[in-house]
């Protein structure tokens, strides 16, 4: 019963820090952190030699959407290393292979920035995220903060404070 206690404490501790803490995104000198706690990391999927996907979601609250479904809101992080073009170049290959309605542009660090939606083919669902790309030397960064049309608005400012905390050092 000891060790129980003991083991949700420092898991306690460890979701805490992780809250707080900058994490640096492997291979670059890019960081971002979760100011409001409630996130945590899934996976790691290797695309190829140049590419991998880092996948985090939303685990504070349940979260359910208007017809009742539970819905996982997310962050990607599309890393790309090897790369000689530019953000414009690596956005508009992103959007022709996985196209979205981009609702807003805007700039963001080096980079740029969209508010977008889409429709989901699998669910029907409508979704509407923020998008970042970055570029750190000859590596690409595309990252990605989504959930459904209908709690968008619930997510919005979580989803800023995020990105707002990106960070690439020199």
């Amino acid at each position: 019963m000891k060790t129980k206690k003991i083991l949700t404490t420092i898991i306690m501790l460890a979701a805490v820090m992780m809250a707080s803490a900058q994490i640096r995104i492997p291979e670059t000198k890019v960081s971002f952190s979760f100011p409001n706690g409630g996130w945590k990391y899934l996976e790691t999927s290797k695309i190829n030699d140049n590419t991998n996907v880092y996948l985090y979601s939303y685990s504070k609250d349940y979260v359910v959407d208007n017809a009742g479904d539970t819905v996982i809101p997310f962050m990607r992080i599309y890393v790309r290393k090897n790369y000689t073009g530019t953000v414009y170049d690596m956005a508009y290959s992103r959007f022709m292979a996985q196209g979205f309605q981009a609702l807003q542009e805007y700039p963001f660090l080096d980079g740029i920035g969209y508010l977008g939606a889409y429709t989901n083919d699998g669910d029907g669902k409508d979704y509407e995220f923020k998008m970042v790309y970055i570029k750190d030397r000859n590596i690409m960064l595309e990252i990605r903060l989504e959930t459904t049309l209908d709690l968008y608005d619930n997510f919005d400012k979580e989803f800023q404070a995020i990105l707002e905390t990106i960070k690439v050092s020199k």
